[in-house]
């Protein structure tokens, strides 16, 4: 008999997009920062990535996070986002989904009059959210994310299939790259999901090849991740409906919460939406919405920057106690 690996996760999601929470069974490195906390993950703990975002116990699109102790009294914890092959800087459906957990199992002292602020550390930069309860039920989160700004704008791109359109580089806690569908005959729906991810990942490619990417505030951040389709929405009230293509070409569910920073951040650029003005967005499957708007402005060392907030609500949809026997080759992880 040997010891084996044990973890205790949440599992919840954000209109559809599903998150598991990683939050007992690592000893961090004390007095660490969020990035060395990051590096010490990538170096020690990868398998474990892979163990709980493939299958047997994941699956293609599972996305997670590994709840951090902060590094310093400013902040109340970190995050470290995750999926099935890669570490991401920021997730905004991941944000709401992890606040509102804190609250419902303790994992955070609950603020006066039904509001608790949590203060996370991020490898994008700091964020802040406000989680709503009435009694024992949370009800949503709003979150500050990290400043947002547009890179570059009308970046030419090719689609097979589709034709020649543009592209807008912007980050919004990752790089996006954003592409207009109107006009075309490819539509954001879960039937056209093979499409979407095919197209999503040739395009990111192309971008890649055309442009050098670098944060002008966080040495870090060079890359492009995220390639985000938009056309007009079908809930009555939404500004658009998107869909975002990220990693090995998953599909994120829900309206994106770094993505809505993003392309609010590149309606404002354009002319398009005003600072205190609030959006709703729509995600892929088309059942709910985020709540955006831009509070203000800043600069990122030098670049003008917006400040975006994201509001949205999430689902419990379990727990689980994980063994791992990283002796055992196909439950460390697989991808199909």
């Amino acid at each position: 008999m040997r010891q084996q690996d044990v973890f205790d996760v949440i599992y919840t999601h954000t209109e559809g997009e599903p998150l598991c929470i990683i939050h007992s069974g690592i000893a961090y490195p004390p007095a660490s920062s969020i990035l060395e906390k990051r590096k010490f993950l990538e170096q020690n703990y990868d398998w474990l990535r892979c163990a709980l975002m493939r299958e047997p116990r994941g699956h293609k699109d599972m996305f997670g996070v590994f709840l951090t102790p902060s590094s310093s009294p400013e902040f109340d914890a970190g995050m470290i986002y995750i999926d099935g092959t890669q570490y991401s800087h920021m997730c905004g459906h991941g944000t709401i989904a992890l606040s509102m957990a804190m609250v419902a199992h303790g994992l955070v002292r609950r603020g006066n009059g039904g509001r608790t602020t949590i203060r996370f550390e991020t490898t994008a930069g700091p964020v802040t959210s406000e989680v709503a309860n009435e009694g024992p039920e949370v009800q949503w989160t709003r979150f500050e994310n990290v400043p947002a700004y547009v890179a570059a704008q009308d970046v030419p791109i090719d689609l097979p299939g589709v034709g020649a359109l543009r592209a807008d580089l912007v980050w919004g806690g990752n790089y996006f790259g954003i592409i207009d569908l109107r006009g075309t005959s490819l539509r954001i729906a879960p039937e056209n999901s093979p499409e979407l991810s095919r197209l999503g990942v040739i395009a990111r490619e192309q971008l890649r090849e055309k442009l050098a990417i670098q944060h002008p505030a966080a040495q870090h951040i060079n890359n492009l991740n995220f390639m985000t389709f938009w056309h007009e929405p079908t809930i009555a009230g939404a500004i658009h409906k998107n869909v975002h293509v990220f990693s090995a070409g998953q599909l994120d569910r829900s309206p994106g919460g770094t993505g809505t920073s993003a392309m609010m951040a590149m309606y404002e650029a354009r002319g398009l939406l005003k600072l205190h003005q609030p959006i709703l967005t729509e995600g892929l499957l088309g059942t709910g919405t985020f709540e955006g708007c831009l509070i203000g402005e800043t600069s990122l060392n030098g670049t003008r920057a917006v400040r975006p907030t994201i509001k949205g609500t999430a689902g419990l949809l379990g727990t689980a106690r994980w063994t791992i026997d990283r002796n055992d080759q196909v439950g460390a992880g697989f991808l199909i």
